[in-house]
Parts: C-alpha cells; structure tokens; sequence
C-alpha cells in the first residue's frame, strides 16, 4: 500500500489540530496559516456517518479575513469492511487528487479546496493478472470469496484527511427516499453535460491516477455474486419482484463484463456518484456538485443513466427519453456531439451495472440508510433500476 508520509494526517476528527488546519489551509491558499488562532470540530447536522467515510465541520477563527471562517473535513470510514472497500477503489485519495488537479477546471459549483493530507499508496484492486485469475476462479469459490470478504478485502493503515467549501446552508439536497422533481433532474443532466463538454476527450485526463475503473476489474466475480447469492435475497425480500424483473436483473448480470467495456470508454471527466444527495439545488436555480470520490476517466452514459436511477420513480420512466434528449440537447449547445444511439447504449449500461452493484448490497455489504430507519439503499433503489432496465433505450418506448 506504500510507506506512511513523515508528516503528520489527522485519520479521523478527533486527530485535527490547529497546527494541522493551519497548514493544509497555507498550503492551499497560499495565505499565511499562523493568523489561524482556533479550530472547534463538531457533527454536521447529518450525523457525520456517511456510507463511505465521516465528515465533520471545522469552526475556524482567524486573523484573515481571507481565510475561511468554517470548512468541511472528510476522513476514511470508521467500519473497516467499508473503509476497505472504499479504499479498492483508491476513493478516499482519488478525490483529493481530483480537488489538487481537477476541480478548479470545472465549469460548474463544486466546493472549493481548503487543504489535505494522505499517505501515498495505491487502490487495492487487483492487477490485470490478478483480475484475470479472481474471475477464471470456479463459482464456488467466488461464493466463498463473498461470504468471506474480510479475509480478503483488508483495510489499510493509510491515513486521508481533505478539507473543502462548506456548502451547508447554499441549497436544498433530496435523499434517495424523496428524490428532486423532475424538472430538478433535468438540471443536474445540464450541469452534468457542462462537465462532460468540457473535459470531451481531453488528452490531459488520460493516464492520471486521479481516475481509476468505473464498476470493477473482476465483472465475472460480480456477476456469479449476483446471480447465485443476490438474486434470491431479491426475489424473498420484495413482493414486487416476481419472475419478469429476475429475468431483468440477471440480464444485466450476464451482460456486467460488456457494459464494463463501454462505461471505461475514455471519452470524458465523469462525475462517478450523481445520486441526488451528491447535488445540492441552490435558490439561484444552479446545482453544485458534491463528492467526488469515485470521479472517473469514461462514458458519459455512467452520470446520465446513474442520476435518472437514483432519482426516478418507477412511474415517471414515461420522462426518461425526453429528460436523455434534453442531456443530448444541452451537450450540442456546448459544441459536442454525443451520438444518440452511443448515449443510449452507455445508460443503458449504467443501469445494468448499478443494478448489479445494489444486488451485490444486500448480500455483501451494509447499504443501510440513517434517515430512513435502517432501510436498505437498495430498498429505494432497486425498484426504480429494474424500471429502466425494462425501458427500450434505443427506441425510447419502455
């Protein structure tokens, strides 16, 4: 995973100091962190205990006006199954490269950088040989792998600690059990397509580590998880899952290791995770961007089909061309041509592969929501997938 730095990060809240605040925020501003005078920690009103890491806010008082007079601090998860799964996906540090190197290039709100620290490393994914072995392996033994997943997905020592903007009071945010409305979604896609316009075939996102792959580098790992231990906790635990939506979801099972291919195609800067929670509606009638943790090099189909998942009713999919069209509309006004039936083909996909990850939820790993009485994300989730994967996306009649 690589050496730990020499200097000191803070891993979890309790660890900040005024000597560390003050020098990650000299370090990002270039403003003279000695006028720093105080830091208070204490919970945002969430709770702090996101799925994938705490965040807390940072009360700061200081001798420049410049400087901040609040931030937010994100630091890796607590539980170490999940901070070892985040951690796969290099996501913790992914998006602290993203705010050193990207985020000032985005054309649309994001929270500012205040400073960070982390130890070097790389993600735990498996190598190209690895990958190769895991997904060669028999399916009993990729069962066993995901009854047993501690023995294999180990967190790390490394410590993260970023600071950012604090967005706290700049809008309206919709969780996944009240999602935003439909005319809400069709201007996070326009802020998304802002993006992806942008960055379109950007040479300088190719190669960076900032970036690392979209779904999994084992799709046949996911695949026979899905399909052999998911599907019948699926099919016992939701009276609306009937024989028509087992078809779909091992459809989009089956399908993992293509839809993979397309979604890393490398066309754009991707959000990763646009789930209406990540997006916060200003009164201005603009959405700022939020976590960036799983930012991607890839298609655009993975933001567009990934937003229209998390926040469409099962009922509304009537909506769902019209609401891709108006995607594809406002990407042509900013000079880029998308190709409709490439689009479609990437959402498409991206549901597939989202569906598959929320089946692998309720089998390997705690997706359990705070504001919704323990419910499973995939509770709220699931039904609106298996919604858009009986949708004709090429056509555009479901």
């Amino acid at each position: 995973m690589g050496k730990r730095s020499r200097e000191f990060v803070p891993n979890s809240p309790d660890e900040v100091t005024l000597e560390w605040v003050a020098s990650a925020l000299s370090d990002a501003t270039g403003r003279d962190g000695t006028s720093v005078r105080s830091v208070a920690v204490e919970p945002l009103s969430t709770g702090g205990q996101g799925m994938t890491g705490q965040t807390v806010r940072i009360r700061i008082e200081s001798d420049d006006p410049e400087l901040p007079s609040s931030v937010v601090a994100k630091f890796a998860a607590s539980d170490p199954q999940t901070r070892a799964l985040v951690e796969s996906y290099d996501s913790y540090a992914r998006e602290i490269r993203f705010y050193q190197r990207f985020a000032s290039r985005v054309p649309v709100a994001t929270p500012k950088y205040f400073g960070a620290s982390y130890d070097p490393g790389s993600s735990g994914q498996p190598g190209p040989v690895a990958s190769r072995v895991i997904d060669a392996l028999p399916a009993a033994a990729k069962l066993w792998m995901s009854r047993n997943v501690t023995k294999y997905l180990r967190p790390s020592d490394r410590r993260y600690a970023l600071m950012i903007e604090d967005m706290g009071s700049s809008g309206s945010i919709f969780s996944l059990v009240d999602p935003p409305s439909l005319e809400q979604v069709a201007l996070a896609l326009d802020t998304l397509a802002s993006v992806h316009a942008t960055f379109w075939q950007d040479s300088s996102l190719a190669g960076d580590d900032v970036f690392e792959v979209l779904v999994t580098t084992t799709p046949s790992l996911f695949s026979t998880v899905a399909t052999r231990r998911s599907l019948p906790i699926a099919l016992d635990r939701y009276d609306w899952c009937g024989p028509a939506e087992e078809a779909l979801l091992a459809e989009a099972a089956d399908r993992l290791a293509a839809d993979v291919v397309t979604l890393n195609t490398p066309l754009t800067l991707i959000h990763g995770d646009p789930r209406s929670d990540n997006l916060i509606y200003t009164p201005d009638g603009s959405v700022i961007l939020l976590d960036w943790a799983v930012v991607g090099h890839g298609h655009p189909g993975w933001d567009v089909g990934y937003l229209l998942s998390s926040c469409l009713r099962p009922e509304e999919f009537d909506h769902a061309d019209r609401l891709v069209a108006g995607y594809e509309a406002s990407m042509a006004s900013r000079g880029v041509e998308v190709g409709g039936a490439s689009l479609r083909e990437g959402v498409a996909a991206a549901f597939r592969a989202v569906a598959v990850q929320q089946l692998l939820s309720l089998a390997v790993f705690d997706g359990r929501l705070e504001d919704a009485d323990d419910a499973e994300l995939a509770d709220f989730w699931l039904p609106r997938l298996v919604a858009g994967l009986g949708h004709d996306w090429a056509s555009g009649r479901g």
